[in-house]
């Protein structure tokens, strides 16, 4: 009948930590604009390297196939010549984020021959990690007024060295997550 307890404990702890990891998203956007009317696009132009990643064309390829893989597959054409109903662009950073806490806890469970034990601790005491944290912006711009009218935003961590499959898939997956709000509902 103890057991029911700690196993309660420990799935609340699986969930928080799953919880704080993984890729954060939200948006803003003009309310009242009529997202339904845009079907076309095209990328803004970049003539003073305003947006995407200058010193990275792998990353910068990458992140543009991995829009234009999702704007395709939601049914909006991607034009070169003529006007697009919305220009699309990107800006990506890495900050260096510190996290702190004062506060640190531990589990412990287990037994001998003669009984069982559990045992949950509870510490004070800085704690400092650090960690890089990449952030992806997608703006949509009114090709019309040039004005923004939606703007995606995620953030995750991010691990300086991988190989290229797994970049590729998280780029695509960091995408995929950031342009489901859009057009918001």
């Amino acid at each position: 009948m103890r057991k029911v307890p700690v196993i309660s404990w420990l799935l609340f702890t699986l969930v928080i930590l799953q919880a704080c990891s993984g890729i954060k998203v939200s948006q803003d956007y003009e309310q009242g604009y009529d997202f339904s009317k845009l079907k076309t696009y095209a990328w803004k132009p970049n003539d003073n390297k305003e947006y995407g990643i200058v010193d990275n064309d792998l990353m910068d390829q990458r992140i543009r196939t991995a829009i234009e893989n999702n704007l395709s597959a939601r049914q909006y054409a991607r034009i070169d010549s003529g006007k697009a109903d919305f220009y699309i662009s990107y800006h990506m950073s890495v900050e260096q984020i510190i996290h702190s806490s004062n506060v640190s806890g531990g589990i412990t469970i287990g037994g001998s021959s003669s009984s069982r034990y559990g045992r949950i601790g509870i510490g004070t005491g800085g704690r400092v990690q650090t960690y890089d944290q990449g952030t992806l912006l997608i703006d949509v711009t009114d090709s019309s007024s040039n004005k923004l009218i939606w703007r995606g935003t995620s953030t995750q961590s991010v691990s300086e060295h991988s190989d290229p499959e797994k970049i590729t898939q998280s780029v695509n997956e960091t995408v995929e997550k950031t342009l489901l709000q859009f057009p918001p509902k």
